[in-house]
């Protein structure tokens, strides 16, 4: 064989085995690729399962009607007072509040009584001094206003008025 066809053979069969060993590479690439995505498809499987299994048992789940049933015995004793307490101080704030309801009520009926006495043209002015002297005088003495009123023969609306104007 010439030179030159052995050369050429070598050159040849070097070229097909860089070849091969280029394929071989990349079914080699390929396969750790595949394995790598295979794997990491598992863990997220895995993951997603784990996952909705803790979300099932979360959906499960009930929560006690009362809370704190699972508690200590000395928890729930605790906790049943603070119930009491909690029911004594609310109806204690709900009388409280009617109450103070109703002195608003009062007082503003009150103040509809002293506007109409004010505006009452039939009232005659108390401008007499004596009469000024005399509601002074029964006032201090410790007399409320309707004994004024008995005493002094004016009627409850104006006494009233009159104390209020003095």
């Amino acid at each position: 064989m010439p030179p030159n066809l052995i050369a050429d053979a070598l050159t040849g069969s070097t070229m097909q085995a860089a070849q091969f060993l280029m394929v071989g590479g990349f079914v080699m690439l390929a396969w750790v690729l595949a394995r790598r995505k295979i794997k990491g498809g598992n863990r997220v499987n895995a993951d997603t399962r784990h996952a909705n299994k803790v979300i099932q048992s979360m959906r499960e789940h009930k929560e006690p009607s009362i809370p704190l049933s699972g508690a200590p015995a000395e928890t729930q004793r605790w906790q049943a007072a603070m119930f009491d307490l909690q029911r004594e101080l609310k109806a204690e704030l709900d009388t409280r509040i009617i109450i103070v309801q109703t002195l608003l009520n009062q007082v503003d009926e009150k103040i509809a009584m002293l506007n109409n006495l004010q505006v009452d043209p039939n009232m005659a002015p108390l401008s007499d001094s004596s009469i000024r002297s005399k509601l002074q005088e029964l006032m201090q003495r410790g007399l409320n206003a309707r004994e004024i009123a008995m005493k002094t023969g004016m009627s409850l609306n104006e006494v009233e008025l009159a104390i209020a104007k003095l």
